[in-house]
């Protein structure tokens, strides 16, 4: 059984994801220099010189499928963290600070969620700074055997 996530990156997703992978890496000349020397064997600087290629496209939308395999990913999905999926994509790009503000929850609850929903790859959340960002609207979640 798998879960299939589709999942949609806004101008505001964007424009996150881009300072995001210039904090991490610098500039996008470094990263493809970084990519010759290490020749692939870092996923997460593959992930980002893919990803600021897709950003700087002129398309100003980008759509990810996410196909999770795992099967304790279903007890991740409960009711409040599909409420904290919602709320992201009626509201946008927001810190866990602003969402348990938002939704009036416990920031220490609403963190634990966010960090369980990452941990499947179900949220895509960036480090900003001090901040973690959970970005990226869920356009559809389907169930396959």
């Amino acid at each position: 059984m798998k879960l299939i996530i589709t999942r949609e990156y806004r101008k505001e997703d964007k424009e996150i994801l881009k300072r995001s992978i210039k904090r991490k890496f610098g500039r996008f000349e470094k990263i493809k220099t970084l990519l010759n020397i290490k020749k692939c064997t870092q996923p997460t600087l593959s992930e980002a010189y893919l990803m600021y290629e897709a950003l700087n496209e002129e398309t100003s939308l980008i759509v990810e499928e996410v196909i999770i395999y795992d099967k304790k990913v279903f007890n991740a999905l409960t009711a409040r963290r599909i409420e904290l999926l919602e709320f992201l994509n009626r509201n946008g790009p927001s810190s866990i600070k602003e969402i348990a503000e938002k939704t009036h929850r416990d920031y220490k609850n609403v963190y634990d969620d966010i960090s369980a929903l990452d941990r499947f790859l179900v949220l895509n959340v960036v480090k900003l700074g001090k901040e973690k960002i959970a970005i990226g609207k869920i356009n559809d979640i389907k169930i396959v055997n």
